[in-house]
């Protein structure tokens, strides 16, 4: 009796290790690559040696494909990040300040930039161009984890984690090199 068990466990572990095992970075690719527009809200909270306790800021968050970010922070200020194209605009109206910038002049900003909208975009050309990219887990619950293959970006940014579920980004993890992170946990556009 205790052989027939072991082998029904051993049979349903090796169905699951194959269902995983199927489940490559081209197969998530092409579901991502699926969705054209979403909306979200977020809560992220960044560690940085600079500040005496992290700082927490939450808002909303709109991808229109192929390159379009927009993340607006609501709480504790009011500020629109819109990155389309090769152009970054950043406007804080809590301060009343508004700035353009060409994307590929702030080489942080540039990584985790196509970092996202290639990983959004389904773009497995453009995502393997900027990292070496490792794919753990299973449709239902994905976690990408990205190395920047540049070295000047790599002096920036040693790693970008991205999980999920099916076509959704759940959670956006970044860690600098110098030791500071963000953790932006993604949610449904509901209030």
């Amino acid at each position: 009796m205790r052989w027939i068990r072991f082998a029904m466990l051993a049979a349903v572990a090796w169905q699951g290790v194959a269902v995983a095992a199927d489940f490559a970075l081209p197969d998530l690719m092409r579901t991502l690559a699926g969705v054209s527009a979403a909306q979200a809200r977020f809560t992220e909270v960044k560690q940085m040696s600079v500040l005496q306790a992290p700082l927490a800021v939450s808002g909303r968050l709109l991808y229109v494909r192929p390159d379009r970010i927009e993340r607006h922070v609501l709480v504790p200020y009011d500020e629109r990040t819109v990155v389309s194209g090769d152009r970054v605009t950043i406007e804080n109206r809590t301060r009343n300040t508004k700035r353009t910038f060409a994307l590929e002049s702030a080489p942080g900003a540039y990584a985790l930039a196509e970092s996202l909208r290639a990983t959004l975009a389904g773009d497995l050309a453009a995502l393997q161009r900027h990292y070496s990219a490792e794919l753990q887990g299973s449709p239902a619950d994905w976690t990408l984890v990205l190395t920047p293959r540049d070295p000047a970006v790599a002096s920036l940014v040693s790693g970008v984690k991205i999980a999920g579920t099916q076509a959704r980004i759940l959670r956006f993890e970044v860690r600098e090199a110098n030791g500071d992170s963000s953790v932006m946990t993604i949610s449904d556009d509901k209030p």
